[in-house]
Parts: C-alpha cells; sequence; structure tokens
C-alpha cells in the first residue's frame, strides 16, 4: 500500500540543508542592509547635531548683537562713530570668544541720524562636513538696532581706564545721584558699607559692593568728553609769594596766583568773577570761607586744592567765555590728588574736571555739593573713604550755569527697536 501524501513526513517540512541555507541568506540581507544604512544614518545624526549646535550659536550670536546695539545706543551722544564702531567690535569679540574658533565674522556697525545704532554680525559658521555641506559652512546674519530713550543725564566720569583708576569706595562713604548716569572706565569697587545710588550706573571693567542698581559691566568705554578743551595756564610775571589769610573779607580779582592761598579761622576769600588760574596750593581749612559766582579756578601742573575742617565752600561755575559751565579744572599734565573733607563744602554747582587727577572726598557724615543745582565731575580716578556722602544733583535749568556739551541732558538711554 502507497502512503498518502498527506501523512509522508518528508513532505512536512523543509530539508534541513534549505532552512539553513534560507536563514543564512536572511541573515547576510540583513547585513548588507545594515551595512548600507549605517553610513546615512551616521550622517543624519551627525547633521542633526550640527544644526542643533548651528541654532545654538545663532541665538548667542543674537544675544551679544542686541546687548552691542543697546550699549551703543547709549554712548551714541557721547561718541563718535568710529570709535562706537571699535568698541562694539570689542564687545562682540569678546563675548564670542569660546565660539570664535568655528566662527568667521565681521562687525558692521551704524549710526543714524536719530542717535539710533544697528549692529551687525555677518559671515560663516563651519560646518561638521567641512564646509562642504552647506559650501563654505552655515550663514550667519545676525543684526539688532536699538535707539535712545529716556534722557539719563551722564554726571560722574571716571576715564582712567587701567584697574589702578578706577571708582573707589570704603568706610561708610556714599555717592547719591538719583537722576544720572555713573560711569567708570575702569571698575567700580564698593567696599564695606559704601553705598553708590544713582539713576543708571555702569564700569566698563567690573563692579561690585553696594551698588544701586546693578552696575551694567563691560559697558563701553566712553571717552573724555572734553579732551579737545586747550586748557593751560597765562603767561604771567607775578611773584610765588604765600598768603596766609586769618580774618576778615579778602578779595581776589580774576587773573594768575602764584604762591600758596590759605584761608583758616574766620578768613573769607572771595573770587571776583571770571577765570582764576592758581600755580600754587590752595588750602581752606578750619572756619575758613572761599566764595565766588561766575568763577572758574584753573589748577595748573604744580598745584591742587585741600578743603578741610569747616570750612565753608560756595561756589558756581563760569556763566559765559571758554570756561563756561566749568567751576573747578586742571591742565592736562596735573596728576596731583584735590582733596575735598570739608563738612561745610556744600555748593559746587558746575562742571569738575581734573582728566589726569585724583579727587579724593574723606571725612565724617559730611555732605559734599547738595545744595548745588548740579554738579558733574570728570576725573580720572575717585577716591572716597571715611562715611561722606558726595551728592550729585541734576536740576540743570537751575542756578545759570550752562551744561557743557557732553554730559548732562545729552547722555540718553537706550532700547531695541527690532
Amino acid at each position: 500500500m502507497t502512503p498518502s501524501s498527506a501523512s509522508d513526513p518528508r513532505r512536512r517540512s523543509p530539508p534541513h540543508g534549505l532552512w539553513r541555507r534560507f536563514v543564512a541568506s536572511a541573515r547576510g540581507g540583513v547585513a548588507v542592509w545594515f551595512g548600507l544604512a549605517t553610513p546615512v544614518l551616521a550622517v543624519l545624526v551627525a547633521g542633526a547635531i550640527d544644526l542643533a549646535s548651528l541654532l545654538s550659536d545663532r541665538s548667542a550670536i543674537q544675544d551679544v548683537v542686541d546687548a552691542a546695539a543697546i550699549q551703543a545706543a547709549q554712548q551714541s551722544s557721547v561718541s563718535e562713530a568710529a570709535a562706537l564702531g571699535e568698541r562694539s567690535k570689542h564687545f562682540v569679540d569678546e563675548q564670542l570668544a569660546k565660539r570664535k574658533i568655528r566662527l568667521n565674522y565681521a562687525v558692521n556697525t551704524a549710526v543714524a541720524k536719530d542717535g539710533s545704532v544697528t549692529i551687525t554680525v555677518s559671515g560663516k559658521r563651519t560646518s561638521f562636513f567641512g564646509n562642504m555641506l552647506p559650501p563654505g559652512g552655515w550663514p550667519i546674519n545676525q543684526d539688532a538696532t536699538a535707539s535712545p530713550m529716556g534722557r539719563v543725564p551722564l554726571c560722574v566720569l571716571t576715564s582712567g581706564k587701567d584697574d589702578a583708576n578706577r571708582l573707589d569706595m570704603k568706610g561708610n562713604a556714599h555717592i547719591t545721584a538719583a537722576g544720572c548716569l555713573v560711569h567708570a572706565n575702569a571698575d567700580i569697587a564698593v567696599e564695606s558699607t559704601a553705598w553708590l545710588k544713582a539713576a543708571l550706573i555702569q564700569a566698563s571693567g567690573l563692579a561690585a559692593g553696594r551698588i544701586t542698581p546693578t552696575a551694567q559691566q563691560s559697558a563701553p568705554l566712553i571717552e573724555d568728553p572734553f579732551k579737545s578743551m586747550t586748557i593751560k595756564t597765562p603767561a604771567s610775571l607775578c611773584l610765588p609769594l604765600d598768603v596766609i589769610l586769618s580774618i576778615g573779607l579778602n578779595t581776589l580779582p580774576p587773573g594768575v596766583h602764584c604762591g600758596k592761598y590759605i584761608a583758616g579761622k574766620g578768613a573769607t576769600l572771595r573770587l571776583q568773577p571770571g577765570e582764576h588760574y592758581f600755580s600754587g596750593k590752595l588750602e581752606l581749612k578750619e572756619n575758613g570761607i572761599l566764595q565766588g559766582d561766575d568763577v572758574v579756578l584753573v589748577f595748573d601742573k604744580d598745584s591742587d586744592f585741600k578743603f578741610s575742617g569747616s570750612s565753608q565752600i560756595d561756589l558756581t561755575g563760569r556763566k559765559k567765555g571758554a570756561f563756561a559751565g566749568f567751576v573747578l579744572a586742571t591742565t592736562r599734565n596735573n596728576t596731583r590728588t584735590f582733596e575735598i573733607s570739608s563738612d561745610n563744602a556744600r555748593e559746587l554747582l558746575g562742571t569738575i574736571y581734573i582728566p589726569a587727577a585724583t579727587l579724593k572726598v574723606t571725612g565724617a557724615g559730611n555732605d559734599i555739593a547738595d545744595q548745588s543745582a548740579w554738579t558733574v565731575v570728570v576725573a580720572k580716578e575717585i577716591k572716597m573713604e571715611g562715611s561722606p556722602n558726595l551728592v550729585i544733583n541734576s536740576n540743570y535749568s537751575v542756578g545759570g550755569v550752562p551744561v557743557p556739551t557732553g554730559v548732562g541732558p545729552t547722555t540718553q538711554g537706550s532700547r531695541l527697536t527690532n
């Protein structure tokens, strides 16, 4: 009897050899598929990582461009376009230093007539594929425009640019400048219980301590707003005699004053309107009084002033002429220290301009310049210790003394417009 095909065991499954060949063939196909797909997957993964890194770089560049535009707009009214461009480029390069290895870019700064500033960073970013995809690398083109808003007058500037020339406050010293800008081209160091308060505070370097509001650090430099002024003592044949005053009213006409002028006890030194050039030391001590309306005191290379004790200082600056708006100034080669420690130096209306010198303010609970309608200080450095309070008012329309161009209400804040 012939067995049926349904019951023949040889027909129930393929031969073992055939199955093994099928499995081997399938495995080979999968291996070939993976072999072909792996490079493609690797390229896709690398591309995704490169794109994510590109987006991160573009976002970081945009943040830097935004900050650069805001800072530039703040300075546009007190800086030339070329200098503004250089500072903006330096700021961008500094902020992108960690990414610069894969960036090749240029920084362009454009200043409009209304003071608005556009910063553009354009160039290429290297790609994962050796700049072959896309050809030459990824394009970079980030820009921001900021325009001035809300005028913040510049009222205190320390123009020294190295670490030794900073705005330095120790002890319980205070600066109160509620309506204006305090800027340091170097660092601001506020130590112990000292306190710096202003409408806006900037440091081109670092800022630390009790500072209200928080200082903007790494801000662009502000150039000396009066660097083009000619300041020199007129030629004179005066004799360098020391004058010591201890009683009564003593009047001094404008001109060149040689030798020391020292007023103490109950003496009053009254300066007549005009320009007073000092070639020696001017010192007020004890209860001495220094008065002058429509005056400027200019100190040459070897001269300085010291206001100490309970001396009374009442000075209002020049209302006209080459020194209009200035109350105290020095020649550019004067590197001395000018000291105010008096507890009655209440009126200093005008601009104090000592571009290469130091202003030192000390004392114990004494208010300085608080009775002035406005005061501006431009010094290489400012040192404060003890517990004085330097008050910088900003009532520029009061007092009859014009504000020099470059300070006061010409300095502006800024905002992004795109």
